[in-house]
């Protein structure tokens, strides 16, 4: 798992607008992504290409988050960014997060995931907690910061141990690129992790 910088990803979602999002009830994307994890271990473990793995687990990433809304966080200035740079960082972004999963989930030994609650979080999102239970190990605790948009809801952030954030993180490891290069050298930079993981 990601070693993540604690306690800023929830101050960090006060300053985000709320973007487009995916499921009716804040369980639906976390389930749906839950699923998707389990489906790409055993694809890893029967030998699917990662490539077509990444693209598989891609695509669930897409329904089961809100990426705009993330990446308002992750990378300041994505929303004063021309329509195409924005387009291009967002698929960056989506290619990048998917071959995150990729890395880590590289094969089955009999892991199941459950979902073991829900809660209220700060400024309408909602928390939903998680564990990935794995024979012979600790469970992972994952909880999925959630936010609906018209009825419909996408994740924004995931925390380890109820404290640390990849948002934060991802905040963190973006800003020098964000400094040096603008929007265009991180979309670069996101794209050329998923190649490498593919390659």
């Amino acid at each position: 798992m990601i070693a993540f910088i604690t306690r800023t990803a929830l101050c960090l979602l006060l300053i985000v607008t709320a973007g487009a999002a995916h499921a009716d009830r804040p369980g639906d994307p976390v389930s749906r992504l839950n699923d998707g994890i389990l489906t790409l271990m055993r694809a890893a473990e029967s030998g699917v290409p990662a490539e077509a793995r990444l693209r598989d687990v891609e695509s669930v990433i897409r329904e089961s988050f809100d990426l705009e809304t993330s990446l308002r966080v992750a990378a300041p200035g994505y929303d004063r960014a021309p329509e195409p740079e924005r387009r291009a960082l967002l698929d960056a972004f989506a290619r990048r997060s998917a071959a995150q999963y990729v890395s880590r989930f590289d094969g089955y030994s009999g892991e199941t995931i459950e979902i073991t609650g829900e809660r209220t979080g700060p400024r309408n999102t909602t928390l939903v907690e998680t564990r990935l239970l794995r024979p012979g190990g600790n469970p992972v605790v994952l909880t999925y910061v959630l936010r609906e948009t018209e009825g419909r809801w996408g994740i924004v952030d995931v925390l380890l141990n109820g404290s640390v954030s990849q948002l934060a993180v991802q905040r963190s490891d973006f800003a020098a690129t964000l400094r040096s290069g603008g929007i265009p050298a991180l979309t670069r930079e996101l794209n050329a992790y998923a190649d490498g993981v593919t390659g």
